[in-house]
């Protein structure tokens, strides 16, 4: 079962998305979820950044979030929406949809079982998944540290994080490492800390045998977040699943 964020990067997870030069997911999220009726249950809600958000536009929406301290930051910044503190394999009931956006659904061991598992709570189901490009190409280096992006602190701190990663296609699976180092405002390191994550990923083919088994029928797919033109690689897709009916 995944490990839930803590410490660094719980605590400066929405800085470094927010320093991405990426589209946001919401727009997505909110498109999807004005089609479905009943209440929804995001898996993932992490510290609420994308959950908020959906909740001031009016959806019916409880996030799930194993992180105690990603919970902790849903409520500083969203007190009004309702987030349940546990894994999403403890959790029981149904639902309208589901989303899991971000990636969280590549964190999960065993897909086919956890595909079919959500089948029982949900017959609408949201996913957005990523294909390592640049692991794969080489682009970024294998089986060393590099460095990823950085933001700035209060009172001029600066937070560094640095990748580390090995990736095995014939298994399709990604051993990721992050290093978290907090600098002041001469550039000196005051504290370290390092997080890893195995994710799966998975080709177009083998993900649509992967739904069709697990008893999913892709209703719309959408490329790079919205932001796609006809060329391009496709890093992210997001699917719209609708369970099969038996």
């Amino acid at each position: 079962m995944a490990k839930g964020y803590e410490g660094f990067e719980a605590l400066w997870h929405n800085l470094f998305w927010e320093a991405e030069d990426a589209p946001s997911e919401v727009p997505l999220m909110d498109e999807f979820l004005e089609q479905k009726r009943g209440q929804s249950l995001y898996i993932g809600s992490g510290s609420g950044r994308l959950l908020g958000p959906l909740v001031e536009f009016g959806h019916d929406l409880v996030g799930l979030e194993l992180s105690p301290e990603m919970v902790a930051l849903s409520k500083q910044c969203c007190p009004e929406a309702k987030v349940i503190e546990q894994a999403w394999q403890q959790h029981e009931g149904q639902y309208g949809s589901i989303l899991i956006p971000a990636f969280t659904f590549q964190l999960f061991p065993d897909p086919q079982k956890q595909l079919q598992r959500l089948g029982q709570q949900t017959n609408h189901l949201y996913l957005t998944l990523f294909f390592p490009w640049a692991e794969l190409s080489g682009e970024l280096p294998q089986k060393a540290w590099y460095f990823d992006r950085r933001i700035s602190l209060p009172e001029g701190f600066q937070g560094e994080l640095e990748t580390w990663h090995q990736i095995k296609e014939s298994t399709g699976s990604l051993h990721r490492r992050h290093r978290y180092t907090l600098r002041d405002r001469d550039g000196q390191v005051l504290k370290r800390e390092e997080t890893e994550q195995r994710l799966r990923f998975f080709t177009d083919v083998g993900l649509k045998k992967l739904f069709s088994t697990s008893g999913w029928e892709i209703k719309r797919e959408i490329a790079n977040l919205g932001d796609y033109e006809d060329g391009d690689l496709v890093y992210v897709s997001t699917f719209h699943l609708e369970k099969v009916a038996s």
